[in-house]
Order: structure tokens, then C-alpha cells, then sequence
């Protein structure tokens, strides 16, 4: 090694050189400034002293005006509070005290006050003499903190000079603490300590005064300190060291110069030559030398070798993969045979024409927008995207879609490393729905309602529709709801309106002038054909098992039929109907009283937000720990309830706008101030409420370092529209940095179809499904399935209502990356979470 060696050995003797010169200067200077520093801090301290001096002098006069009050006098003699509290309370805040006391002429205290925030304290005046002095400062040490008091004797007379005994004494009395000196510190630019007389320290250069108590001991001193300026010493030493520095640099520039060239720039010249001439066997000799110019030589020679293997690796990956390049334009420049064989053209067809020969036609305008706009920014694409072939048949294709630039950093091609998954989508293609008959949701039910005239509603629930999904799949499911409002729709009155509430719910709704007789036989009717006859799906009959709860009358006709619902399950019956002569009256009172609850809660604010940590299974300590944010009600008993008792309820009286609001508010300045991730429901009423989308995005811009630490979680069971609206709000949430998730997925009845449409980030795995997935099979089975489907597609999982640690142990088997449930964290408020 001798270059290094002999390149190192001039460079520690150049550089010792200069730094013992620089060292030298610095030791001159740093002598001229200690006899600087000196004088200025004894300048500085007697101004200290000067200011100090004036602060007393202006409470030292406060005191002995107000002593010769007559107020004052009248109070000694008859303490009468209420009438002196306006005149005597008001001194500590008008000029900055925060104790007072009077005493009468035998010194017996009779009126003390102090400001807020400080201690009570007792003085002893038996041993002060009131003809010594008409004034007496003096402080006194209690409980770790020095208080600075004015005593001054009270006269009956008003002259200046004082005569005879004095009737009483008036004592005011301010903190000598941190911030009187803070305040003494920006007016003097000197800092002092307050220390007791036996912790006070003692050096050579020490400014201190003592401070006297009431029997003139020294009970402690303030201790001076000034930190100078050396702003005209680093003036003076900067332009010595500007002038010595250049004569350095100039001399080391030099002799850098010959090193360089002899030892650095003779090699590399050699080097260059070698690589011209392509001999890697002259490079491979070289590399046996014992120093740097070996070492780059074999460098070389590895780097030669790795090139041949980059080469092989590069066609593996073309013999394995999908891989074309395209121009900035989006022209084909380059597609290997895997592209060619699954796209169905030939390389002629595809080079020199643009990418969009392949394109499938159900792939929204808006899906290339969003991906040409990321290349462009010179980001990696990720994504699935279906294609077409040139027969016109789909495929689909698990993309990476990355920029390569030019020496400039200019885009100067863009390579795509596709994988086919098209086998994947047909093995889920199964589970996938055909889209349900068009129904109106339970918003616009509930709109119809508040405009009816003599309204009707039967609500009908399939009983036992979760075993349908768990025993025959969720694809079976969706075409068993499918078949189900097929037949309805066919033996309902063409006068009535049919509605789709949720999962396993649906609506009759009539607002004509029928007989509740006449609507409650028709339902009645409908309810005992299905149950009877069953679906015939696929040449096969299902069972059918209906319950029904109806209402009738315009006044809370949602909740006096939900109501009836109720009863229908917890008493095994398939048709009900809501009479108030049945005890349903009680339970629509409730009803009502949760309405009033929740109106007055929102008046008076009495909405909180707790957190529920959803906890990585694979890493120990993560950066930032990430919450789900959950609303909570407190009573006017201040009791908290669950969101259980009252979000429904919010919906059918359009108030849980209100709440989402609220939720998305607290929980945004939640995560700064804790510096955590958040995880937000949102539902498609959220998604087309303008005034809640317009705040999601206000907050967003508002806190710019929380982008890429919101997580959106679309609740599936509330059955998101494939709309327009919801595709634009999608594209702008993830513009602004938004993650996004399904919530409750595996509970409702068009998952996959989601994870198909929507580039989602996480799933969550509905609480259903994981609570039984130690014991159930079934669960355990279909878990394992969204897991695999959800891993091929990079989409992270969250396991939620993890209630113990055999159920732990079963999500961490499946691999599934996040747990969520009261055995990893119960939901907290925000002053029992930790930054």
C-alpha cells in the first residue's frame, strides 16, 4: 500500500502544520479577550445593580404611599373586608406583587392576601423595631423560594415626616424568582442565582449581593453572571484567519498538486488506457499489485464479471417475466416474448406503436391518468391493470412500471416488469357477484319517509344469512341475494317501492292511501310464498328463511319498524307488527329519548374520540404507531357510550355528517400532537356529503406532514356505489397522500369485486370471520384465502377483534401483517396514549 501510505504522510504533516499555526493565533487572541471579558462583566454588573436598585425604589415609594392612605388607616383600626377588597386586592396584579399583609400597632397580623399559584406563609414581626426606620426592605426563605418585602409603619398623621408610634404596618411583599430575574436578564443582559448562604458557591471572579432578612442576617445572595459578546473578538480573529488561510490553502493547493498528479492522476491514466483496449487479461495482471492502483484494477475485473451476470440475470427475467420499454410518448421501443406470446401480436405489430394497443376498454380514463402522472414525476408505478389481447380476450397483469433516465436526469425510457395473474382472477372469479338488480339505498328510503303523507314500511331480514356465506361461499351469497330481489320484485304491488338496506336487509315502502290492513295481509302474503317455496338457483332449490317487521304512519315509522325487526328476532317470530299496545311504545320512547340525547350532545359538545392501536405482527418496534380513531358519547352524567347505542340512529336522522366531521378534526390533530398514524371510517354518504369531503381535504392541507399517515377505511357493509363521485374522491384522497383500506371485509357481498376496482392499500378482515378463527374451519379456511388473494396483489391485512392469544397465535400463523382487539390494546382516550 504505498501510495496511500505516502499520500497519507504528506497530507498529516501539511495539515499538522497549519492546524499548530491556527492553534498559535487563537491562544494570542484568547489572552487579549480574558482582560475584555473581565472589564465587561464588572460593567455589566453594576447596571445590574443599577436596575435592581431602581425596581426597589419604585416599590419602596408604592409602599410608603399607600401607608399614608386613609383607607389603609381606617382598616387597621376596623378591618372591614367588603368594603377594603377594591381598594387593597388590586395592588398585587397593578404592580406585579403577589403578597400583602397589614398588622395593627401591637403586630399582630389582621388582613393578609396573596395572588393565585403562590404558597401561604406566616411572618413574625415581633422582633422588628418601627423606630428604627420609617421603611425596611428584607427577605424572607420559605420553601425553596426568596421573597423580597417593604415594611412600612402606619401613621394617623399624612405628613411626610412621621411622628409618635405608628398605629400598624403595611407589608408588601413579590417573588424573587425566575421570572423577575428572566425579566432583570433581558433589561441588563446579565444572568443571576439565587443560592442560600450555605449552598452558596465561591470563586475567584464572583459577583453576588447578600440578601438580608428581617433581623439583617444574611439568609442568601444572588449570584451574578454575564456571558460576553464575542462578536468583535471573532471579527478581529476571522479576518487574521481569512488572510493566514489563504497563504495556507494557496501552499497546500501547491504541493496537492504534485501529489495528485504523480500519485492519483498517472494511475488513472493508465487505468483509462486498459479499458480502452478491452484487455481484461492485462487487467487482471494489474489487480495482483499490492497497492490502490490493484485495487481499482480489480474493481474493474469485478465489475467486468458482474456486467456478464447482469446479462444472464436479464434473461431470466425476460425467459420469466412480462417486459417491455417504452419512449416518453408511450411507443414501444422493446417487448420481449413474454409480452409477445400474451398479448397475441407479433414483434412487428407492437414495436413503434403506442402502449395502448394492449389496453382494455373497462379501464377507466381516470386509472392511466393517475399512472402517466406518477411516471412523469420520475416515480415508480405499481398496479394491476387488465389488458386485452388481440383476439379481444382479457388478461391481467401485476405491473411495475419504472423511469429511466438519461445523464441529465431527463426520462429517457420507461421499462415495465409485468407478471400474469390472470389465473389468480379466474380462481376468485368465483367469489365475485353479479352485480345486485339496481335498488334505491336506505338514504333515499329514509328522505321518502320525511315527505310521506300516510306512509308503510316493512323491513325483511334473511335469518341465518352469515351460514349461507360460511357454508356455500360469498359468491353463492351475492346470487343469493340476487335471486332473492329478483322474486320479490315480482310479487310486490307495482304501486310499492323496493329498497336494498345492507347485507341481509331489504325494504317495502308504500305511501298511498292502502289500509294498514290491506299493506300487512300483501306483506304477510309475500313473507309466507318465500318462505315456502325457497330460490331455485342453478336447477337447485335453497331454503329461504324471511322475518318481517312492519310499521305504518308517518311518526318514526324507521324506528317503529325497526322495532318490530327487533322483536321478530328475539322472540323467533317471522312476521310482526309494530302496536303500541304491545309494549313497543316503551321501546320507541327510547328511541326518542336517544334522539334528544344525541341533539343536546352535539349543542353541548359532549363528544369525545378514543384510540385503538392497530398493532404490526412482524416488526417489534415500529417508528410510529398507527391508531383507528372511534367516537364516543358522554352523557349528562358524564358516563361514556359506545358508538353501538347511537350511530344508526345518527344516520336515520342525518346527523352523522356532523360526527364524521368531528371524528376527522379531533383525529388529524391527534396524530401531530402524538406523532402517530390514524386510521378514519369513512362511509359512501361521507363520500357524497360535499361539506365532509371538502374538510378531509382542508385538513390535509393543513397538516402537510401528516401525508402517507391517514388511512381512509371505505365500510363495505354500507355498500359503496361504483360512482363517478366515489372513483374522482378515490383518485383526489390518494393525491393528497390518503392510504386506503376496506373495512369490514368478508362481511358483506361484493369484496373481491372491490379489491379488483379499487387500488386499495389494506384490508381489514372483518371481526366475524377472525373471533371463531381458533375454532371454526370455515372462518380459518376463508381467512386463509383472502390472506393468499390479498398478499398476491401486495395489499396488506389487518386481523381485527383479536380477543385472545389463541386467536393471536392463528392470525400470526396466516401471516397476516396487523392485529387489531381488546387483548392487544382496549380503545384509550388521548391522555393515556404516550408520543
Amino acid at each position: 500500500m504505498k501510495i496511500a501510505k505516502t499520500y497519507a504522510l504528506y497530507s498529516t504533516i501539511i495539515l499538522t502544520l497549519t492546524l499548530i499555526f491556527i492553534t498559535s493565533v487563537w491562544f494570542v487572541k484568547k489572552a487579549q479577550e480574558e482582560s475584555q471579558i473581565v472589564q465587561e462583566q464588572s460593567s455589566v454588573f453594576e447596571r445590574y445593580k443599577a436596575v435592581l436598585n431602581l425596581e426597589n425604589s419604585v416599590l419602596r415609594q408604592i409602599s410608603l404611599n399607600y401607608s399614608r392612605l386613609d383607607e389603609i388607616k381606617a382598616f387597621v383600626n376596623t378591618p372591614d373586608l367588603a368594603k377594603n377588597k377594591d381598594n387593597l386586592e388590586p395592588l398585587l396584579s397593578a404592580f406585579g406583587l403577589h403578597y400583602l399583609f397589614i398588622f395593627d400597632a401591637s403586630k399582630k397580623q389582621v388582613y393578609t392576601h396573596k395572588s393565585d399559584g403562590v404558597q401561604n406563609i406566616n411572618l413574625d414581626l415581633s422582633s422588628f423595631n418601627a423606630s428604627s426606620s420609617s421603611l425596611r426592605e428584607f427577605y424572607h426563605f420559605e420553601n425553596g423560594t426568596f421573597i423580597q418585602f417593604f415594611l412600612t409603619p402606619i401613621y394617623t398623621s399624612s405628613h411626610l415626616v412621621q411622628t409618635g408610634d405608628p398605629i400598624g404596618f403595611l407589608l408588601l411583599g413579590r417573588l424573587f424568582d425566575q421570572s423577575f430575574l428572566t425579566n432583570m436578564e433581558h433589561t441588563t443582559l446579565g444572568y443571576t442565582t439565587l443560592f442560600q448562604k450555605e449552598n452558596h458557591p465561591f470563586g475567584d471572579q464572583h459577583f453576588e449581593l447578600p440578601l438580608l432578612s428581617l433581623q439583617n442576617e444574611v439568609i442568601g445572595y444572588l449570584d451574578f453572571n454575564y456571558s460576553t459578546s464575542l462578536l468583535l473578538f471573532m471579527n478581529e480573529f476571522q479576518n487574521t484567519m481569512a488572510f493566514l488561510g489563504f497563504l495556507t490553502i494557496l501552499c497546500t493547493m501547491v504541493l496537492f498538486y504534485f501529489l495528485t498528479q504523480n500519485i492519483i492522476f498517472i494511475p488513472i491514466k493508465r487505468i483509462s488506457m486498459a479499458l480502452k483496449s478491452h484487455n481484461l487479461n492485462y487487467i487482471a495482471a494489474l489487480s495482483r499489485q499490492k497497492d490502490e492502483l490493484g485495487e481499482i484494477a480489480h474493481l474493474i475485473y469485478d465489475h467486468e464479471k458482474q456486467t456478464n451476470l447482469l446479462e444472464h440475470y436479464k434473461e431470466a427475467v425476460d425467459e420469466n417475466t412480462i417486459v417491455s420499454k417504452n419512449n416518453p410518448k408511450g411507443i414501444i421501443t422493446y417487448a420481449n416474448k413474454q409480452f409477445i406470446a400474451i398479448s397475441g401480436y407479433n414483434e412487428s405489430e407492437l414495436l413503434g406503436k403506442p402502449h395502448n394497443i394492449v389496453r382494455h376498454p373497462d379501464n377507466p380514463h381516470s386509472f392511466f391518468k393517475e399512472m402517466w402522472t406518477t411516471l412523469k414525476e420520475g416515480k415508480t408505478w405499481k398496479g394491476v391493470v387488465k389488458n386485452r389481447r388481440k383476439d379481444g380476450t382479457a388478461y391481467y397483469v401485476k405491473s411495475v412500471i419504472m423511469p429511466l433516465f438519461d445523464d441529465q436526469g431527463n426520462i429517457q425510457e420507461y421499462i415495465a416488469i409485468r407478471y400474469d395473474v390472470s389465473e389468480l382472477f379466474e380462481q376468485v372469479d368465483h367469489l365475485r357477484k353479479d352485480k345486485l338488480i339496481e335498488l334505491p339505498s336506505r338514504k333515499v328510503l329514509l328522505e321518502a319517509i320525511e315527505h310521506a303523507s300516510n306512509p308503510h314500511l316493512a323491513i325483511l331480514n334473511i335469518s341465518g344469512f352469515r351460514d349461507i356465506n360460511t357454508l356455500h361461499g360469498q359468491a353463492f351469497g351475492d346470487l343469493y341475494l340476487r335471486h332473492l330481489a329478483i322474486t320479490i320484485k315480482q310479487l310486490m304491488s307495482k304501486s310499492w317501492q323496493f329498497f336494498y338496506l345492507h347485507s341481509d336487509e331489504f325494504a317495502l315502502y308504500c305511501d298511498t292511501s292502502v289500509p294498514d290492513n290491506t299493506f300487512n295481509d300483501e306483506c304477510h302474503h309475500i313473507l309466507t310464498i318465500l318462505n315456502h317455496e325457497g330460490l331455485l338457483i342453478q336447477n337447485t332449490f335453497y331454503p329461504l328463511s324471511l322475518r318481517c317487521g312492519i310499521a305504518n304512519g308517518a311518526s318514526y315509522l324507521y324506528n317503529r319498524a325497526e322495532i318490530a325487526m327487533k322483536e321478530a328476532r328475539t322472540s323467533h317470530k317471522a312476521f310482526v307488527i309494530y302496536d303500541d299496545n304491545k309494549g313497543f311504545e316503551e321501546r320507541l320512547q327510547k328511541d326518542i329519548q336517544w334522539n334528544e340525547t344525541l341533539m343536546s350532545a352535539l349543542k353541548e359538545n359532549r363528544f369525545t374520540i378514543f384510540f385503538q392501536e392497530i398493532v404490526p405482527l412482524h416488526v417489534k418496534e415500529p417508528s410510529r404507531k398507527k391508531y383507528e380513531v372511534l367516537i364516543r358519547l358522554i352523557d349528562a352524567k358524564g358516563n361514556i357510550i359506545s358508538p353501538y347505542h347511537f350511530i344508526d340512529l345518527s344516520k336515520r336522522i342525518h346527523l352523522y355528517d356532523q360526527l364524521t366531521r368531528f371524528v376527522m378534526q379531533e383525529g388529524f390533530r391527534a396524530a401531530a400532537e402524538l406523532y402517530c398514524d390514524i386510521s378514519i371510517n369513512i362511509t359512501q354518504e361521507d363520500i357524497l356529503t360535499p361539506d365532509t369531503i371538502q374538510l378531509l381535504f382542508d385538513l390535509l392541507k393543513q397538516y402537510p406532514t401528516l401525508k402517507g399517515h391517514i388511512t381512509l377505511e371505505l365500510v363495505e357493509s354500507e355498500g359503496l356505489e361504483d360512482s363517478t363521485e366515489v372513483q374522482t374522491f378515490l383518485q383526489q384522497a390518494k393525491e393528497h397522500g390518503c392510504l386506503l383500506a376496506i373495512d369490514d371485509f368478508g362481511s358483506g357481498y361484493s369484496n373481491f369485486e372491490y379489491l379488483l376496482r379499487l387500488n386499495v392499500d389494506f384490508i381489514k378482515i372483518d371481526g366475524s370471520l377472525i373471533k371463531h378463527l381458533d375454532t371454526d374451519a370455515n372462518a380459518y379456511e376463508t381467512v386463509k384465502t383472502i390472506t393468499h388473494f390479498a398478499r398476491n396483489l401486495g395489499i396488506l391485512v389487518v386481523a381485527e377483534f383479536i380477543h385472545n392469544k389463541e386467536v393471536l397465535e392463528k392470525v400470526q400463523e396466516l401471516g397476516i401483517e396487523f392485529g387489531q382487539g381488546f387483548y392487544l390494546h382496549e380503545p384509550s382516550p388521548k391522555p393515556k396514549l404516550k408520543r
